[in-house]
């Protein structure tokens, strides 16, 4: 098969497998995202993947049991886990995290075609130089492409692409029963005084299972945001007639995404905040900086994204009128995942919801100020 025909076969399955709800979330799947998922998965997540275990709805498994898709193509292409290619790409990239390099691959032409585009925004490259070097970022986000190309001919990934078709048009299928409520992301876009001319849902069958990113991308006058993200729930695929690939379980798909559009929403007003005013309240990190840590937010910035976030999520749904769904996020929030600062926010939230507070940002500021009389009560508990 040539190229030319390679090129319209991608571009057939793509347009087949992108969908489009009678809302304004559309769902669809991305190449890129599915090779440099597989590419993670066999560099990253097989070590140990026979042997340890892991918990899901009171269930202890063995990690290949949970993870069996990717288990499964870990195994078809470990014979590519040395490869230079890939080598290459991971000594390029092995400082970044994925929702960089997502973002990054969904802004460039798909492999093995991929080119650096003059037209984004350095922020997105940036990050490639350890010394943030503009010349030298590029340079290195070229090198990592022409990688990934060159992984993506070396594996036939078009073959993966083109014989897993049936697996993906389950997952959109499976995503679309389950898409989640509009209603909130309308309430968002009143309540943040913002809105975004996109909302796309990518599931991912290479991604492990569990992950999701928060995704921006302004391009021109257009600004689309992202939930890529891995299966939820287990999955079957032996048979092409009984398939569920992970994406039935409502309840996560719709926290999840929630979760993710939030985060375009909060994060550039935290942005805003001064560098100083970050540093002066780096103590109250200190309280729950360990538990933190476990869930992978190391920095107190990070930790105040999640918090303000993860408090507009009840604060909003509480509006809704939905106190079930309050109160088991405030359970799992507050007390079993340890966000010991939403409360107060909520506090905030509801005097900027009554017009007591001029602007969000204000109300961010307001929260952080009272974030110590927490961490005084945290304090003095454990010197009692």
């Amino acid at each position: 098969m040539n190229k030319t025909i390679l090129i319209i076969t991608f571009l057939v399955f793509l347009s087949c497998t992108r969908e489009q709800s009678e809302h304004r979330i559309e769902i669809e799947v991305n190449p890129n995202i599915e090779l440099l998922g597989l590419a993670y998965f066999i560099g990253y997540e097989v070590d140990g993947i026979e042997t340890d275990t892991l918990h899901f709805s009171d269930t202890t498994l063995l990690k290949k049991e949970w993870h069996n898709y990717g288990y499964n193509l870990a195994n078809q292409f470990s014979s590519y886990a040395d490869s230079e290619n890939l080598a290459v790409c991971f000594a390029l990239a092995d400082h970044l995290w994925l929702d960089y390099l997502f973002t990054f691959l969904l802004q460039v032409e798909a492999f093995p075609n991929a080119k650096f585009p003059d037209d984004i925004d350095a922020s997105h490259y940036i990050q490639f130089s350890l010394s943030g070097d503009l010349k030298e970022a590029r340079e290195k986000a070229t090198q990592f492409l022409d990688g990934m190309n060159a992984f993506y001919r070396e594996i036939s990934f078009n073959d993966y692409w083109t014989a897993s078709r049936p697996y993906y048009d389950q997952a959109i299928r499976e995503v679309r029963n389950e898409i989640p409520p509009v209603e909130f992301i309308e309430a968002n876009e009143k309540f943040y005084k913002k809105s975004f001319n996109r909302y796309i849902l990518i599931p991912s069958l290479t991604t492990p299972k569990g992950m999701g990113f928060g995704i921006r991308i302004k391009q021109n006058d257009s600004t689309s945001i992202y939930n890529v993200f891995g299966a939820l729930d287990y999955q079957l695929f032996t048979d092409l007639n009984d398939l569920k690939m992970g994406f039935t379980n409502s309840d996560r798909l719709h926290e999840l995404t929630i979760h993710e559009f939030g985060h375009s929403f909060v994060n550039p007003f935290v942005d805003e905040l001064p560098d100083s005013l970050i540093t002066a309240s780096q103590s109250l990190f200190e309280p729950l900086r360990q538990a933190m840590s476990d869930q992978g937010y190391v920095t107190w910035k990070a930790c105040l994204y999640e918090h303000f976030v993860r408090a507009g999520e009840i604060y909003l749904w509480t509006k809704l009128k939905y106190p079930d769904r309050v109160e088991k996020l405030k359970t799992e929030y507050i007390q079993k995942r340890q966000f010991i600062y939403i409360p107060v926010i909520l506090t905030e939230l509801q005097k900027y919801n009554q017009g007591e507070h001029a602007s969000y940002v204000d109300a961010v500021y307001s929260s952080i100020n009272k974030f110590k009389e927490i961490q005084f009560s945290i304090n003095f508990k454990t010197i009692q």
